[in-house]
């Protein structure tokens, strides 16, 4: 009788050291997962940075503190809006400039055919073949470890 008693208290502790352990791992792994993906989103990002820095033929360094010199006009304009429908008109301006910015991106990429007796020569891609390349790699990396 205390043999069996015995045996079952061994089989139920050994179960229940098995399933924290498999819980532990699984936590861990979850939290190596998040790790890994965050990792690969941070590289991708600063990738990207780097690729809109080649496209402005600026340095990462220089396109940055254009970025920040852009932000700081915004938040400037925000704080000196006296109340709400100035802040709505500040937002508005930025935002009408940002679309204005993207609609010309685009109308550029579609006239990106060579028509010289219009003087317009297509642009040489500035973004290097490699740096093309790592993006597509870091998209993947952030597709296969983010799911």
């Amino acid at each position: 009788m205390k043999g069996q008693l015995l045996g079952v208290v061994v089989t139920i502790v050994v179960i229940g050291t098995a399933v924290y352990g498999l819980n532990t791992w699984k936590t861990l792994q979850a939290q190596r997962q998040e790790a890994v993906c965050t990792l690969a989103r941070q590289h991708l990002k600063e990738l990207e940075v780097q690729a809109r820095a080649l496209a402005a033929g600026l340095s990462v360094e220089a396109y940055a503190e254009a970025e920040k010199a852009e932000a700081g006009k915004l938040v400037q304009a925000l704080d000196t809006a006296k109340n709400a429908a100035e802040v709505d008109a500040v937002i508005d301006q930025h935002s009408a400039a940002i679309e204005a910015q993207i609609h010309a991106e685009d109308a550029e990429v579609k006239s990106r055919g060579e028509q010289k007796f219009l003087g317009q020569e297509r642009k040489e891609q500035k973004i290097t073949t490699d740096i093309k390349q790592e993006i597509q790699r870091a998209e993947k990396a952030v597709a296969d470890d983010c799911e």
